[in-house]
């Protein structure tokens, strides 16, 4: 097979994968997430169940590819701001994701209610972790978060937080207030004890 065909093959690939992540969202949306089967997303993307699971083993994967799509848009913009100090830059981060979250509640709803289903907190590691570290470790080089901070934890705690707000959101709306300014907040905590003085 030559690499053009190669490649063909893999933008096929990739975009049957997104005609299926595309269906299952508007699903979960119109049906919600555990009403909606994997045949049912086969079906409205035009595909075979067949096709649509070599391209999620599980139902549970389409949550991850929803998480990492978003994170991989925030890092995008953070990606064009390397002159702004790390705290700046992830919490840039964090509030388009901020963002993204509040522009479609019922999908965010839905994808978390699909995460968690599929036991997301349990097995898996954040997906936001491999997006802070680097960040976190930039801005002790460049002596904006302090030297003895441990960034794997750091990481690991500003993705704590966040999640935790985006899991009271998804319970109840309406008590938690404005989605952004609560998770901009809780951020701001956790970046307040790692941002070095001065």
């Amino acid at each position: 097979m030559s690499a053009a065909e190669q490649g063909a093959g893999g933008a096929r690939a990739s975009a049957t994968r997104d005609v299926l992540y595309e269906a299952a969202a508007a699903l979960f949306v119109e049906r919600g997430y555990e009403d909606t089967t994997m045949a049912d997303i086969a079906e409205r993307a035009g595909t075979s169940r067949r096709t649509a699971f070599n391209h999620f083993p599980s139902k549970g994967d389409i949550p991850m590819l929803w998480t990492r799509r978003m994170a991989d848009d925030a890092v995008d913009v953070i990606t064009e701001s390397t002159d702004e100090p790390a705290p700046e830059r992830i919490r840039a981060y964090f509030r388009l994701i901020s963002r993204l979250v509040e522009a479609e509640p019922e999908l965010t709803r839905q994808m978390m209610l699909g995460w968690t289903a599929a036991t997301g907190p349990i097995r898996y590691e954040s997906q936001l972790l491999a997006d802070l570290r680097p960040l976190l470790r930039e801005g002790q080089e460049r002596g904006e978060v302090r030297a003895d901070v441990d960034v794997a934890e750091a990481a690991r705690t500003l993705s704590d937080v966040y999640m935790g707000v985006v899991f009271r959101w998804v319970r109840d709306p309406d008590a938690l207030g404005s989605f952004p300014d609560v998770a901009d907040g809780g951020i701001e905590l956790v970046l307040s004890a790692v941002r070095a003085p001065g």
